[in-house]
């Protein structure tokens, strides 16, 4: 039995139609009820609980030989800080594992997690990552880079932004660099090492085999969606602040401070990491924007051909 926290995600809806698909026995956490509704159609188990409630945590476990741990915010909501939900949340996770002897926690952390208090983001991954390591079970920690599909927290609201502002917003005056990695091939990353169980007790960056700048990001959406938006660059104080009031305004707010911790740091690797630690090439990010602006399909069904001649275990989306 396979557990998944944060399953009504945008990456926790991924793994499950994989899984499904797979025909593997799946149990999931999800906090609220539109994670609830989300997911139900699935093939799998629902349990709705927070990560608190450590009495149906531990009968949520029961069974459980894997769990594959997504839970996780890219911004603060009341008592919901990066801290809370990410270090806390992963502590009471891993004691109840504990307990309930599972053989495997996979974590998905951030590239560039580390221990600086400059990015909150990225700070707390960190510290979900050392309640891992400290846990006493044999993990894996994934950290890909910022994540682009169909649904993201990325490329949707920025696309959305475009369609309806007269300007093109950049944050910052020195050049914001990422690596961005299309969901589908974590997924098929997670397939891997719960399946066979490559990676285990390594911490492993995934990234995207290309690196560009936030910048790079918007001309080419905006040469996708045939528009010419004059651009404005804020000081990347003013950008923070301006993130954190319309997160506290919007229910999608076009950037959060997690996704622009990560902008900020720099989340750059090897451009070959998953080709070294999976064996496949990913997705570039000019292909996936050029796939996800389509109107007729999505990445998955264009590349289904492609994956399967490729690599096996790496089946479409949809």
């Amino acid at each position: 039995m396979i557990l998944v926290t944060g399953a009504g995600g945008f990456v926790g809806s991924y793994l499950l139609k994989r899984l499904s698909a797979a025909g593997q026995p799946v149990r999931t956490l999800v906090r609220s009820r539109s994670d609830f509704e989300r997911i139900r159609s699935a093939s799998v188990a629902v349990c709705r609980l927070e990560l608190t409630d450590a009495i149906s945590l531990h009968a949520a476990l029961e069974g459980v030989e894997q769990v594959v741990h997504l839970a996780g915010t890219f911004r603060e909501l009341g008592r919901g800080t990066f801290d809370v939900v990410h270090q806390n949340g992963t502590r009471r996770l891993l004691q109840a594992a504990k307990g309930a002897n599972v053989k495997h926690v996979i974590y998905i952390s951030t590239l560039g997690a580390a221990p600086d208090r400059i990015y909150p983001y990225v700070r707390s991954k960190w510290l979900a990552e050392g309640e891992v390591r400290g846990s006493g079970l044999p993990f894996t920690i994934l950290r890909p880079s910022l994540l682009f599909g169909e649904g993201d927290r990325f490329l949707t609201p920025l696309t959305r932004l475009l369609r309806k502002s007269p300007y093109a917003f950049i944050p910052g005056y020195e050049k914001l660099r990422c690596q961005p990695l299309w969901v589908g091939d974590l997924v098929s990353c997670l397939m891997r090492t719960l399946g066979s169980g490559v990676g285990k007790g390594e911490v492993i960056p995934l990234a995207g085999p290309e690196q560009i700048t936030y910048e790079g990001v918007i001309d080419l959406l905006q040469k996708r969606l045939e528009s010419s938006r004059p651009k404005i660059r804020l000081p990347i104080s003013l950008a923070a602040s301006l993130t954190l009031l319309l997160e506290r305004l919007l229910r999608e707010p076009p950037l959060t401070s997690g996704i622009l911790d990560i902008w900020r740091l720099g989340a750059i690797t090897d451009r070959h990491a998953v080709r070294k630690a999976y064996g496949f090439t990913p997705m570039p990010l000019s292909e996936g924007i050029r796939y996800l602006l389509s109107s007729d399909e999505s990445p998955a069904r264009r590349r289904g051909s492609r994956e399967r001649a490729t690599t096996p275990d790496r089946t479409p989306e949809r």
